[in-house]
């Protein structure tokens, strides 16, 4: 028999720490099965949209290390974990292609609209506390200059917040030729394209030497050689690369910061997550001298 996809399951009940990691653990399995079955992964498929954010607040609820690493390291998990994230990947890609494609239909477009939507509030918390330690840890005669913001994507929210919180120029890089051009109507629509640039670039191949501030996004697939490209052609850099912890590693690819300290990477401080719906946390670094 076909199971609904609007799977039911309360990890905070009365369940002893074991219970609650075997119902989660049976629950993340049927979510990979259930995604992987769907052919329709736009906001147009209620079922898949109801799924994730149900999915969302479970990540976002209070687990101990010990829960955490009983069910990352679970054998069952631990081969399906790639397989969920490129299947919630290839959701948000479609519902950021989904919402920008609709608010460009409409027949006036502003700002107000684009707070409406659903994820408008989580990316605002998060930019918000980003901009704080940019602020922190940019120096005076670096304050009034542009950012880049690496795989921008279709719908380029934080860019776009980016710059509402600096007031200064956003330098987007976005490889995708569907979310290029999308992202590019998008803010031609809403008159931001002088503020907000899309340049249809790759991250890993971009000559960063202009700037001095480096955003890179949370799907961006491979931060490492982004990272090592930043390094090779940007001078003294200030790099925020979004990342994921604890149970928050199911929805978003972690960062190995072991990783980034061997590549030269000093770490100066990080977003918190804690008490929030937000699933990113932010990594901020300068090169090692």
């Amino acid at each position: 028999m076909d199971r609904d996809l609007s799977i039911s399951v309360d990890c905070v009940g009365g369940e002893t720490s074991d219970q609650l990691v075997a119902n989660f653990i049976t629950y993340i399995l049927e979510v990979v099965e259930l995604l992987e079955r769907e052919h329709d992964l736009t906001p147009a498929n209620v079922k898949v949209t109801t799924l994730i954010e149900r999915l969302k607040q479970q990540v976002t609820l209070q687990f101990s290390p010990d829960e955490i690493q009983a069910v990352l390291g679970n054998r069952q998990i631990q081969p399906l974990h790639p397989r969920l994230l490129a299947k919630l990947s290839e959701c948000e890609r479609h519902s950021e292609l989904f919402y920008s494609r609709q608010l460009c239909q409409s027949h006036s477009l502003s700002l107000d609209r684009m707070t409406r939507l659903p994820s408008w509030g989580v990316y605002e918390t998060l930019v918000g506390q980003e901009i704080q330690f940019i602020r922190k840890y940019t120096r005076q005669e670096l304050i009034r200059t542009p950012i880049v913001f690496v795989g921008s994507g279709p719908m380029p929210l934080s860019a776009i917040l980016i710059h509402l919180y600096t007031d200064v120029d956003v330098i987007c890089l976005e490889m995708d030729d569907v979310a290029y051009n999308a992202s590019r109507e998008l803010l031609q629509r809403l008159g931001l394209e002088n503020k907000v640039k899309v340049l249809h670039e790759n991250g890993e191949t971009f000559h960063y030497r202009a700037f001095r501030r480096v955003f890179v996004a949370s799907l961006v697939s491979n931060k490492a050689a982004v990272l090592k490209q930043i390094k090779r052609t940007a001078h003294d850099p200030l790099v925020a690369v979004r990342t994921a912890e604890g149970m928050r590693q199911l929805i978003y690819e972690s960062v190995d910061e072991e990783q980034l300290d061997q590549l030269g990477w000093v770490l100066m401080g990080r977003t918190s997550t804690e008490g929030s719906l937000v699933i990113n946390s932010t990594l901020f670094m300068e090169q090692r001298e």
